[in-house]
């Protein structure tokens, strides 16, 4: 029965990443890490997938530069002398594809709206904090945010449809790296492996596992701020309803 041990992390965790680091990677004959192909280009570029792939950017640039670099992580498996896997997620083409086309075109409609709230969140405690120390420029800042915002609508337009579709496939992804995991350890021999993700994949992929018969180990999270979002996932609180 092959086995796996599944590190539920959060990406901008100094913790996770250490934890990570200090692990003997001796018992195991294999690493998996969630990660994905990012090449744009893998299918026909229209004008919605156009916008999800430019949210994308605009997320790496922005939330994603909080990310804790991989790198270290495969480095240190690799001097153990083990394979490293990082590429189980879907790619950037596939999960725009896993939302069928009627819902992307909802979803469109609605990330206006759900980029003004963004907007708004912004500028609200911005204004707040100028009107305090700056009142007398209050004005001419105010104008000055206005033309920023509508300069920047653009951006976070894409952001917003980005992270709609982003939100409504979240979970699906759980199946493609877990048969990701599978398919690898099958083709390969491996019976033994050490699997990194998103603490908000771990009990998706540790489902499907031991559903293909694996003996799964799970843990969980070393960060106080993951450990909270993960206790407060829709996910999870829908799969406790579903128990009851």
């Amino acid at each position: 029965m092959p086995e796996a041990l599944i590190k539920g992390e959060t990406h901008s965790s100094k913790k996770d990443r250490q934890s990570l680091l200090n692990r003997d990677f001796s018992e195991y004959d294999a690493v998996f890490r969630e990660g994905y192909d990012k090449d744009y280009f893998q299918r026909d570029i229209d004008s919605l997938y156009a916008l999800f792939a430019i949210g994308h950017i605009v997320y790496g640039a922005t939330y994603g530069r909080l990310y804790r670099s991989s790198d270290e992580f495969k480095q240190h498996a690799k001097q153990q002398g083990l394979p490293v896997h990082n590429r189980i997620d879907a790619a950037i083409y596939e999960t725009y594809e896993m939302v069928p086309r009627w819902q992307r075109g909802g979803l469109f409609l609605l990330s206006p709206f759900f980029a003004g709230l963004i907007l708004g969140l912004i500028a609200q405690p911005a204004e707040w904090l100028l009107s305090r120390v700056t009142p007398g420029l209050l004005r001419e800042l105010t104008f000055a945010g206005v033309v920023f915002t509508l300069l920047c609508f653009g951006f976070v337009w894409a952001l917003a449809y980005f992270l709609l579709i982003e939100g409504r496939v979240m979970y699906d992804r759980d199946g493609k790296m877990a048969r990701e995991v599978v398919q690898i350890a099958e083709a390969n021999g491996y019976e033994s492996v050490l699997i990194s993700c998103g603490g908000n994949h771990r009990p998706g992929i540790a489902s499907y596992l031991r559903d293909e018969g694996w003996d799964v180990t799970e843990e969980l999270t070393d960060s106080l701020l993951g450990k909270l979002l993960n206790l407060l996932s829709i996910k999870r609180l829908r799969r406790r309803w579903a128990e009851r």
